[in-house]
Formats: structure tokens, C-alpha cells, sequence
């Protein structure tokens, strides 16, 4: 027999298939920088985390033996990691074809996709933090409202550096304002970054970057806070896997993207919400 259509015949493609997809998510995924990432396991158990409550400092006499105070964990949460996928179907036709384009259109898809899923599960744990929440509905936000989200987070203590993740037209309305627009620094190690496409600058140790995948509306949803406050818990990377269907069609290739993790807010009172129109 010849001509034959086997894996072999499409390994460069996959391959690079691969290496587009996980480039593409690499850089089209605004938030896994700026929150806290485990990688630490491989395993689908669910991850449970405490918080602690403790006294306070005291007055020691001279000669006074000190009384431990109570150092209590209690609960604080649990991430349960679930597996995301989704299949592409290259037939024989298109492989035979369409190679170059199909390679580079089907890796730009599947890591743009994945990209916009973690993206999307992370920013959208804005709504739950609690420090406090600056703007409103229907109004556009202003410095006086983003500087008021910093100061809650002072308030709370929040360790440094501050992220300030926004719509991009959120943030339209803020550079643009008649008035009071901060002059910005720009973070070299930030901005040649792969995220350094949506980074905006710097102001009174606050980093803004913009980000399209927070829900558009008048009520859109910004986020001001420290790393702690969200977390990404990565259990099994993006990869993909091939396996061949000849009973589809003239035959083909699905190519199987997958990735486990979880995702969700770990520390609400280190984030404010940023309150205002995306329209």
C-alpha cells in the first residue's frame, strides 16, 4: 500500500499546532501573572487552605512570665480542580491542502481559547471582593475612584505591588478625562513582559494593564488588588493530544486540547472592586 495517511505524515503539523497554541495562550492570558499560582501538584485531590486569628502584642513587665495567646486556624476555603478541553477536527483534505494555514489557524484557535477561558474564570472574581467598592453603575470611573480602591486595600494592609485590571473602555474614560490624568511610568520589566501589550503604565505603585475579557456593560466590573486575592491552581498543563477518526468523512485528525485546574478568589479582602460603564 501507499500514501497512506498516518501520524507521521502530520507530526510537524501538530507539533506545531502545539507550539502556536501555547504561545498564544501564553501571551493572551493577562491574569495568571499577576495572582497567586500553584504548580505544586499534578493530582485531581482538592486543595483546602486555612486562615488563622491570633492576639496581639503586649506589655512585658521585667520580670513577668508571658501567657500564650491563642494562634486558631479555621477554614478558609477549598480549590476542586476540573478538566477543560476542546476538540478540533483537521480532515486528510485540508492537511493535503491547506498545511501552513491550517497549523497556524488551528494553534492561534486552540490557544486563543484557552487563554480567554483562565482569563475569564480569574477576572470574573472581582464581583466577590470585599475590601470595598469604588464607582457605580452606569457612571464612568474616575482617578478619584481608583485612588479610593488603593486606599482600601492600604486600609486592609494589602502587601505591594497593587494591580489594577480594567475594561479597555473603562480605562478609555480615564486617560481621557479633561482633568487630574496622572502622568504614568513605565516598568521596563513589565512592559517587554508577554503580557506587556496590555500593560498601560504606573502610578503611586499601582500597575494597570487592560483586559477584554471582563463582562462588558454598565455595570462592568475593574479590579484593584494584591497578588493574594486570587489564585490559579494548575494541576495538568495545556497539551494536546492527536487520534486519528476514518470514519469521519474521508478520514482526519482530532486534535484533543486539554488542561486541568481551578481557580477563585483565596483572600477577598485584598481586592476592591472598580464599579463603572464599558459602553
Amino acid at each position: 500500500m501507499a500514501n497512506e495517511s498516518t501520524y507521521s505524515g502530520i507530526s510537524a503539523l501538530v507539533g506545531n499546532v502545539y507550539e502556536i497554541a501555547l504561545q498564544t495562550l501564553r501571551e493572551g492570558n493577562i491574569m495568571a501573572p499577576l495572582v497567586t499560582t500553584w504548580s505544586d501538584k499534578n493530582d485531581s485531590q482538592p486543595r483546602e487552605w486555612s486562615n488563622y486569628s491570633g492576639g496581639t502584642f503586649a506589655t512585658v513587665g521585667e520580670t513577668d512570665d508571658m501567657t500564650a495567646q491563642a494562634f486558631t486556624a479555621a477554614t478558609g476555603g477549598t480549590a476542586t480542580p476540573v478538566t477543560y478541553g476542546q476538540m478540533m477536527f483537521l480532515t486528510d483534505r485540508r492537511i493535503r491542502t491547506d498545511v501552513m494555514n491550517a497549523q497556524a489557524d488551528a494553534g492561534l484557535f486552540l490557544g486563543g481559547l484557552a487563554a480567554e477561558h483562565v482569563d475569564k474564570n480569574l477576572v470574573g472574581g472581582f464581583s466577590s471582593f470585599t475590601a470595598g467598592t469604588a464607582g457605580t453603575a452606569g457612571g464612568t470611573l474616575t482617578w478619584t475612584n481608583v485612588m479610593r480602591g488603593a486606599a482600601y486595600l492600604r486600609e486592609n494592609k494589602v502587601p505591594a505591588p497593587y494591580y489594577c485590571v480594567l475594561h479597555p473602555v473603562q480605562w478609555h474614560y480615564l486617560a481621557s478625562a479633561a482633568s487630574g490624568v496622572p502622568s504614568l511610568i513605565q516598568v521596563d520589566s513589565i512592559a517587554s513582559s508577554l503580557i506587556g501589550q496590555f500593560y498601560q503604565g504606573s502610578f503611586a505603585g499601582i500597575n494597570f494593564f487592560v483586559d477584554a475579557n471582563i463582562t462588558s456593560g454598565t455595570a462592568a466590573v475593574g479590579g484593584i488588588f494584591g497578588r493574594q486575592a486570587i489564585y490559579l491552581d494548575r494541576r495538568q498543563p495545556f497539551g494536546i493530544e492527536y487520534q486519528r477518526d476514518a470514519s469521519r468523512g474521508a478520514g482526519g485528525w482530532e486534535l484533543n486540547a486539554t488542561m486541568e485546574y481551578a481557580y477563585g478568589v483565596w483572600r477577598p479582602t485584598l481586592g476592591a472592586q472598580l464599579k463603572g460603564t464599558s459602553i
